[in-house]
C-alpha cells in the first residue's frame, strides 16, 4: 500500500523533483503540497501541473497575513478552479510566534473558510497555541459543511474529540517520533484511525532518525511507522486506513499499489 503525504512544501526543498523522485522510491504515491500565500500556491499549482502523483492547496498562512489585498481571495478561487486544488489553506491562526496581528489573523481565517464553503474543498488548519479560537471559527463558520485537517496536531484529547466531531481530521507529523511525544503517542490512541492523516511538514520536522537536517516527503514512512507502532497495529493497516482518509478527504484518484 502507498502512502499519501498529506502536507508538505516543496517549494521549499532545495531540489524539489530528486525529493519527489525518492519519495516515489520510498512507497510514497501521492503528495499533497500547501501554499501558503499567493505565489507559493502558485508554485504548489505548478508542481500539481508537472509531477504525477502531487496535488496542491490555495492559501494564507497566518504569518502571511500582512499580504492580505482586495482582490486576494479572488485570484485564490481562481487559481483553485484552474488547477483543481485539492483544499484551502495552509490557513489558521498562530498565536505562537504571534508574527501577525491577531486581529488580523482571524479576519483571513474566517475569509478562508468562506472560501472553502463556496469553492466545497476542505481545509487545511494551522492551529499554534490558539486552539479555542480555531475551534470556535470552524464550528461558527460552518467549516463541517466541509471538513479538513488541522495539520501537526498539537492539542490535547478534548480538542481531538471536539475537532473529530466537526468532521476534522487530525495531520500526524516526524513529532511522533520524538522521545519526549509521549503525549502524541498516547493521544492517537483516542482518536478514530479513520480520523488520522500522516504528513512531513517538509522541510521542518524531520522525523527520527533525520531530525536536525530537511525533511522530505520520503520520509513519511517513518511517522507511519510510529504511529503503527503507537496504536499497536500493523503498518499494513495504517498505510490502508490513512491512504483511504486521504482520497477521501481530498478527493484524491486511486493509485495502483
Amino acid at each position: 500500500m502507498k502512502l499519501v503525504d498529506t502536507h508538505a512544501h516543496l517549494d521549499l526543498l532545495d531540489d524539489p523533483a530528486a525529493a519527489f523522485e525518492r519519495a516515489k522510491q520510498a512507497g510514497v504515491g501521492q503528495i499533497i503540497t500547501v501554499g501558503i500565500d499567493l505565489e507559493s500556491s502558485r508554485r504548489a499549482a505548478d508542481f500539481s501541473r508537472d509531477l504525477y502523483g502531487v496535488f496542491c492547496t490555495v492559501g494564507l498562512h497566518p504569518h502571511e497575513v500582512s499580504k492580505v489585498g482586495p482582490d486576494l481571495w479572488g485570484e485564490f478561487k481562481l487559481l483553485a478552479l484552474t488547477v483543481s486544488a485539492v483544499a484551502v489553506g495552509e490557513c489558521g491562526l498562530d498565536y505562537y510566534r504571534d508574527l501577525s496581528p491577531r486581529h488580523l489573523q482571524r479576519d483571513a481565517f474566517a475569509a478562508q473558510i468562506e472560501l472553502a464553503l463556496d469553492l466545497g474543498l476542505p481545509l487545511v488548519v494551522h492551529d499554534r497555541e490558539a486552539h479555542s479560537d480555531v475551534l470556535n471559527m470552524l464550528a461558527k463558520g460552518g467549516a463541517e459543511r466541509v471538513g479538513g485537517v488541522v495539520h501537526c496536531f498539537s492539542g490535547d484529547a478534548a480538542l481531538a474529540q471536539e475537532l473529530v466531531s466537526l468532521g476534522f481530521s487530525l495531520g500526524i507529523t516526524g513529532v511522533i517520533t520524538y522521545k519526549k511525544s509521549d503525549e502524541l503517542r498516547a493521544l492517537v490512541k483516542k482518536v478514530p484511525l479513520t480520523k488520522l492523516l500522516i504528513e512531513t511538514d517538509c522541510p521542518y520536522l524531520s522525523p527520527m532518525p533525520h531530525r536536525g537536517k530537511p525533511n522530505e516527503p520520503a520520509y513519511v514512512t517513518h511517522t507511519h511507522l510510529a504511529l503503527a507502532k503507537a496504536l499497536g497495529v500493523s503498518p499494513e493497516e495504517v498505510a490502508q486506513v490513512t491512504t483511504d482518509n486521504a482520497r477521501r478527504l481530498f478527493s484524491l484518484p486511486y493509485m495502483e499499489d
